[in-house]
C-alpha cells in the first residue's frame, strides 16, 4: 500500500541532491514521502554512493521513515513513480569547462546555460531528455517529469516538442528573487507575488506586490542590490537608468545581454589571474564538499553547499511536488507550454511564467503583450532556442549554425562557424547525432 510520494532522482550523485532530500523532509507534513531512488551512471556511482550514505543519515536524524535507494538501471527506477527529478549533467564539469572557454576563444562570453555555452550543453543534453521521456512513455508512467536540468527552456522545449509525457521546467533564480524580495520588505515569502514572463534566464518580474498591493516602484526605486542573490551570478547593480527606462525586476541572467563587456572583460581577467573559468572553481569547490559529505557525524545539509549556487532549489521542487500531489494550488514561476500567455510567441512555446500548480499540473496566470523593450531581445532568443532544439535533434549541422547565428551573445556569422566547429570537435564523443556529417 503506497504511503506517500515515490520519487525518482535522476543524477542522484549531484553535490545538490542533500539539498533536495533536506527540502523533502522539511515539507514532510504536507507531502509524505514513502521512496527516493537516487540513478546515476556508472561515472557517478561513487559519488552517489557517498551522497546516498549522506541523506540517509538526514532522513534518520529527522525520524522519517523514508526507504533511500541506488541504482544505475535507470529504466528500472522510472517504474511506479510520481515524480521523476533531472539534475544531471552530461559530461560533468569537465564538459562544461570546455563550454565556457570555447566562446572566449573568440571573443564570445562562456557561460553554461545562456549563448555558446548553453548550446553546446544542450546538444549533449536533449537527446538523453528525451531517452527518459521515451522510456516513461513505454512504461506508460503518469509520474511528473520536474527539470532542473540546464539549459532549463530549450530542454523543456525540446519535451514540449516531442514527447507526451508531464513535464515542468523549474528554476530557482525567481524564488531567489522573491525570497529577496520577502526579505527587504519584512514579510513572508508567500506575502510576496510577481506577474512574472519570458524564457528561462531571460526572464522578467513586470509587478510585484507584496499581500496584493503593487510595490514595484518602491522595489524599482530602492538602492539596495537585494534581488542579486546567486552564488553563480555575480552581483550586478543594475542603475537608476536601466530600470527607469524598462520599468520591471530583470532575472539576474540580463546581465550576460546587457553588460556584455563588462562581463567578458571580467571573465577574460579571471582566466589571465588564473581563477578559471566558473566549471574550474566549481570542481574544487564540488571536490570540497564531497569531502565533507563523508563525515560520518555530519546528518544534515552543511552551510558549504551555500557555495555551489542552487540557492532554494529544493523550495521549488518540493513546492511543485507536494502541490501536485496534494492538489493543495501553489502560484509559481515554472517553463510551460505557453499557450495564449504571451501572444508574440508560439502556443508550444516553453515559456518561464506565473503560474497556478495543483494536481492537474501547471496552468499559467500571466498574459499579455510583452513589453517593447524587451520583446525583440526575446523572440530573437526563442527563435535561437527553437533551432537549437531542431539542431540537437536532427544533428543538421547548418540548423545548428543558423542557431549560433541567432544568439545575440555570438558576436557575428564567422565566430559562430568557428564556435560550432570546435564546439563538435571537442565533444564528438556526446553528440553521435552528428557524426552520419562526417
Amino acid at each position: 500500500m503506497n504511503t506517500g510520494a515515490r520519487i525518482t532522482v535522476i543524477g542522484g550523485g549531484s553535490s545538490y541532491t542533500p539539498e533536495l532530500v533536506d527540502g523533502i523532509l522539511n515539507h514532510y507534513e504536507e507531502m509524505p514521502v514513502e521512496q527516493i531512488t537516487l540513478v546515476d551512471i556508472s561515472d557517478g556511482a561513487e559519488k552517489m554512493r557517498i551522497v546516498a550514505e549522506l541523506s540517509r543519515r538526514m532522513i534518520e536524524q529527522r525520524g522519517r521513515k523514508i526507504t533511500l535507494d541506488t541504482t544505475l538501471d535507470r529504466r528500472a527506477a522510472l517504474k511506479d513513480r510520481d515524480f521523476v527529478c533531472n539534475q544531471f549533467r552530461v559530461g560533468g564539469l569537465k564538459a562544461r569547462a570546455r563550454d565556457e572557454s570555447i566562446p572566449m576563444r573568440y571573443g564570445a562570453i562562456g557561460q553554461e546555460t545562456v549563448g555558446a555555452g548553453g548550446f553546446a550543453k544542450a546538444l549533449r543534453t536533449i537527446p538523453v531528455v528525451l531517452e527518459i521521456a521515451r522510456d516513461l512513455e513505454e512504461l506508460g508512467s503518469k509520474a511528473w517529469l520536474l527539470n532542473f536540468t540546464n539549459p532549463a527552456s530549450m530542454v523543456t522545449q525540446a519535451l514540449l516538442n516531442h514527447s507526451n509525457i508531464r513535464a515542468i521546467g523549474l528554476c530557482n533564480v525567481p524564488i531567489n528573487m522573491q525570497m529577496a524580495i520577502a526579505q527587504a520588505f519584512g514579510v513572508q515569502v508567500d506575502e510576496v507575488g510577481m506577474d512574472f514572463f519570458g524564457l528561462n534566464h531571460l526572464s522578467f518580474a513586470r509587478h510585484i506586490y507584496i499581500k496584493g498591493r503593487d510595490v514595484t516602484r518602491e522595489v524599482l526605486h530602492a538602492t539596495t542590490d537585494a534581488h542579486q542573490t546567486l552564488a553563480n551570478i555575480p552581483a550586478k547593480e543594475w542603475g537608476d537608468d536601466l530600470l527607469q527606462a524598462i520599468q520591471m525586476l530583470p532575472n539576474s541572467y540580463l546581465r550576460y545581454y546587457w553588460f556584455g563587456d563588462e562581463t567578458y572583460r571580467q571573465q577574460t581577467a579571471d582566466l589571465d589571474a588564473g581563477k578559471g573559468t566558473r566549471a574550474i572553481r566549481v570542481m574544487a569547490i564540488e571536490a570540497e564538499l564531497f569531502k565533507t559529505y563523508q563525515n560520518p557525524e555530519l546528518k544534515e545539509k552543511p552551510p558549504e553547499l551555500q557555495k555551489r549556487g542552487g540557492a532554494y532549489y529544493s523550495e521549488v521542487a518540493v513546492s511543485v511536488m507536494s502541490a501536485i500531489y496534494a492538489n493543495r494550488p501553489r502560484e509559481m514561476v515554472v517553463n510551460i507550454r505557453n499557450g495564449h500567455a504571451l501572444p508574440e510567441l508560439a502556443i508550444d512555446a516553453a515559456v518561464e511564467v506565473s503560474a497556478l500548480i495543483d494536481g492537474r499540473g501547471a496552468r499559467p496566470l500571466y498574459s499579455g503583450l510583452m513589453p517593447n523593450a524587451v520583446r525583440g531581445l526575446i523572440q530573437q532568443v526563442k527563435a535561437f532556442e527553437d533551432l537549437t532544439v531542431e539542431a540537437a535533434v536532427t544533428g543538421d549541422r547548418d540548423i545548428a549554425l543558423a542557431a549560433l547565428i541567432n544568439n545575440p551573445l555570438v558576436p557575428s556569422t564567422d565566430v559562430a562557424a568557428k564556435i560550432l566547429r570546435d564546439i563538435l570537435r571537442e565533444n564528438s564523443g556526446y553528440l553521435p547525432q552528428f557524426e552520419l556529417e562526417g
